[in-house]
């Protein structure tokens, strides 16, 4: 599967986001989910396994999720690259989704008065075959059976957002700056969404709530110098940035230097200046992304496919 070569411009002014399709991953593979993933302190062949850690209030490596634990997913039977038994799973063995299908993909992000004005029809760049063959490896995971679709996708964000008081999150966090939507880490049952769901090379899936959309970091947001310098690649629902950071050895960070909701303060690249600001970070360990909203977080109806709310379940 091909990388994806983002080109962010953000500038004080109106601005606009553009992108488009690049080069291969090198050793694209089925059977390794690290492919194509900055280095990281976490081991990958034991990542720690998320299932059921949610918290009513904000925790580090828990989701403070808006009613706890979802319930009533469908039935998920563990892969042979989760071990139950040590809480852990190995993304090096984690088979992906088959196939390369080519998309034509649209995504912008101005800045307009006092908002960041994104809007986009959902596709990505590139993804696997979806629904999944029968004759794909990955198919005996028991996949989502939808299929990658078009939608629209009409979102408006504060431009310079606020802190708050930690807010709860209710399955859809942010938006990708590739126009992807960005799920917590919970499938809709409250499994560890990147441990046991069935996704393509570029870590992403399709529902019928949110079309195409990641539970986590993808390998197609981290091209060029976002493998190893701090890089904007996302939007919370709260209009804070979500970034790729690394530490003084250049591996991503993790919990350790984060915060209950998966966040911290320090000097990010935002609105074209280097900026010490509040954002939430992008890592390999649970959750993987925001864990709670530190600002004042919109709807998320403009990301899904309904003409309202999602369902308090929005995972999967």
């Amino acid at each position: 599967m091909r990388k994806l070569a983002i080109f962010l411009t953000i500038a004080a002014a109106l601005a606009a986001v553009a992108w488009t399709a690049g080069d291969p991953i090198p050793g694209l593979s089925t059977t390794d989910q690290t492919v194509g993933l900055p280095a990281s302190a976490i081991n990958e062949h034991a990542i720690p396994l998320g299932t059921d850690k949610a918290s009513s209030s904000p925790r580090v490596g828990y989701l403070d999720r808006c009613g706890g634990v979802p319930v009533g997913g469908p039935p998920v039977s563990t892969p042979p690259w989760v071990n139950t038994a040590a809480r852990t799973w190995d993304a090096t063995k984690k088979v992906a989704v088959a196939g390369d299908v080519t998309w034509k993909a649209s995504f912008t992000a101005k800045h307009v008065g006092s908002q960041e004005v994104l809007t986009g029809n959902g596709l990505p760049a590139e993804s696997g075959t979806f629904p999944v063959a029968r004759s794909d490896p990955a198919y005996r995971y028991a996949p989502d059976p939808t299929a990658v679709f078009a939608h629209h996708i009409s979102l408006k964000l504060p431009y310079n957002p606020t802190q708050a008081g930690a807010t709860c999150e209710n399955g859809i966090v942010g938006i990708a700056t590739n126009g992807i939507p960005l799920l917590d880490g919970f499938d809709a049952g409250g499994n560890d969404a990147a441990a046991v769901e069935v996704q393509d090379a570029c870590h992403g899936h399709p529902n019928q709530i949110v079309g195409y959309h990641y539970h986590g970091l993808s390998p197609c947001l981290v091209t060029g110098a976002a493998r190893t310098h701090t890089t904007l690649v996302g939007w919370a629902l709260d209009g804070f940035g979500i970034y790729v950071e690394y530490d003084a050895k250049g591996r991503l960070l993790t919990n350790a230097a984060l915060d209950a909701c998966h966040g911290r303060t320090s000097v990010v690249p935002w609105h074209g200046k280097s900026v010490r600001v509040y954002h939430y970070d992008l890592t390999i360990e649970f959750p993987y992304s925001v864990g709670c909203f530190r600002g004042h977080p919109v709807s998320a109806a403009g990301l899904t496919t309904q003409s309202g709310p999602p369902a308090p379940s929005a995972g999967g």
